[in-house]
Formats: C-alpha cells, structure tokens, sequence
C-alpha cells in the first residue's frame, strides 16, 4: 500500500475556484494518475529491476529478506561469458511489467535443480599434442618447435542418464522468493513519482 501526503492535494483544490472547475481539476488529476499506471509505471519498474538483477551479479548473491550469498564456483559465478547476466529484459503490458530471461539454464540457476536429467546421444571428440616445426631455426641450425592440439578421432556416446544436483544462485526474484529490497525501492520511486503529478 502506497501512503501519500494529501496536503498537496488540499493545497491544489483549496484555490477559489467553481464547482465546475473543481470536477475539471479532479479529472485531470485522475487522467494523470491513469496515464502513469498504465504507460509509465511498467518502465519504471522493469528499469529498477533491471539494475537490481545486476546488482545481484556483482555482489554474487540475492538480496531477499535477507542477503543470500551464491555457492561459489570457479571464476565469478554466472558470469563466466556474461551471456546469462545480458539476456534478462523486460516487456510491459498495461499497468504490469514482466521479467524475461529466456536462457535455456536461467531457471535451473535461478530456482536449483536435484535430480536425474537426460543426455542425449552424441558424438565426443578426442584430442592430441604433438610438436611440429615452425620454420625458424636457432643460431645452431636446430628447428624451433611447438606444440599443436588436433582433432585425434571421435566416439559415440550412447543416450543415459545422469544425477545432477545444481545449488540455487538465484538473481530473479519470483513469487514464491520475493524481494523486500526491490519492492521498496519501487514503492520509493512510485510514490515520488505520483506526488509530483498531484503537486
């Protein structure tokens, strides 16, 4: 519930004014108010969102009702290629803004994952080093040499199962894991927002 100061509002209706132009100033306001729930709003609450998901990466946790630090995994968790991290948007419809991240692994990350998965039948490849020349040569004449990695062959893996067990990081806030933080900071910025339209 968004609590405003209705002094404003007495100070706008409070002028000498008719009947009339009382009802008009009334409308206008709520057109006003209309306008910024349905088209504004949305925006700015999928922007404030946005940079709360990032807020999550950086400091490698999410911010609920309180701070849950992500299992650390090697590097900086998610964000190894920065792929996960970019791909969350959002879309508005009117007066309701929604959070996308359509990531194949954004919800096994966001909500964890225990259980046996599926692994299709596929070919895996196999490698080798070896040293072969450069065509530079030391001042003794021998050949400088390097090392190479080559494909060496191929094998088929058959489809099986497999039990993964992948901890919750999440970075979304859901339904059932809402976030105080972000709420209130939402809540902060409508209520500014909506003061300025009744000033």
């Amino acid at each position: 519930m968004v609590h405003l100061d209705t002094t404003n509002v007495q100070n706008i209706f409070n002028k000498t004014m008719t009947p009339e132009e009382f009802v008009k100033k009334l409308q206008n306001k709520a057109l006003e108010v209309e306008r910024y729930a349905t088209l504004e709003f949305p925006n700015m609450a999928g922007n404030i969102t946005l940079r709360f998901i990032n807020g999550n990466f950086r400091a490698q946790g999410f911010q609920g009702t309180t701070f849950k630090k992500w299992k650390p995994s090697k590097g900086t968790t998610l964000v190894k290629t920065g792929t996960l991290r970019s791909a969350t948007y959002y879309t508005t419809q009117t007066g309701q803004v929604t959070i996308i991240n359509p990531m194949p692994y954004a919800k096994v990350h966001n909500e964890g994952f225990k259980g046996e998965v599926t692994v299709k039948s596929h070919t895996r490849n196999s490698y080798s080093k070896a040293k072969v020349g450069t065509g530079k040569f030391t001042q003794k004449g021998k050949e400088r040499k390097k090392t190479v990695t080559f494909k060496s062959g191929e094998t088929t893996v058959k489809s099986h199962t497999r039990k993964v067990n992948i901890p919750q990081r999440q970075f979304i806030p859901t339904q059932d894991s809402p976030s105080p933080v972000l709420n209130n900071a939402i809540t902060r910025e409508l209520t500014k927002d909506l003061k300025k339209i009744i000033s």
